[in-house]
């Protein structure tokens, strides 16, 4: 089955690539394919989490294990998580630059299988250096109304 996603990376301009690819592909391929489409050389850690419709990040997706509990991207299809349009992951890469990137299944068909992935389409410029808000507040420290009796 071939899966087609869109995939936004978390910076003001708009950047964005739509990627095809199997059903088969794992979550370590396709991270692979991510950073690889992004200009990133996919040697840095990266970690996927379970999002729903309001991109709130749920659970993770490790590279490797450090728990038995953990779930792992290696033998893991991404067939799995994408089964109907609109299902959605967040995916995180390079934990120092904290580059985030917003996945959505649009179309799925299951009459076309494909061996390797295809961009087809590409928008934007990744920046040269990650967002330093992260979180997606303009406050700053001296903006943040503090408890006094908290600060004694």
């Amino acid at each position: 089955m071939q899966l087609k996603f869109r995939i936004i990376l978390n910076v003001k301009e708009d950047v964005l690539r739509d990627i095809v690819t199997d059903s088969d592909t794992t979550l370590l391929e396709f991270s692979k394919i991510i950073s690889s489409e992004f200009g990133f050389d996919s040697t840095e850690i990266s970690t996927f989490h379970h999002s729903n419709e309001n991109w709130e990040q749920l659970d993770e997706i490790k590279i490797f294990k450090i728990d038995d509990k953990d779930e792992i991207m290696d033998n893991t299809l991404i067939s799995n998580f994408f089964i109907t349009k609109g299902d959605k992951l967040i995916y995180i890469y390079d934990f120092l630059n904290y580059w985030t990137f917003f996945i959505e299944l649009y179309n799925l068909d299951e009459s076309v299988q494909m061996d390797k992935y295809k961009c087809v389409n590409s928008v934007g410029k990744v920046p040269k250096t990650a967002p330093l808000d992260i979180y997606g507040s303009d406050k700053t420290n001296q903006d943040i109304d503090y408890d006094d009796n908290l600060l004694d």
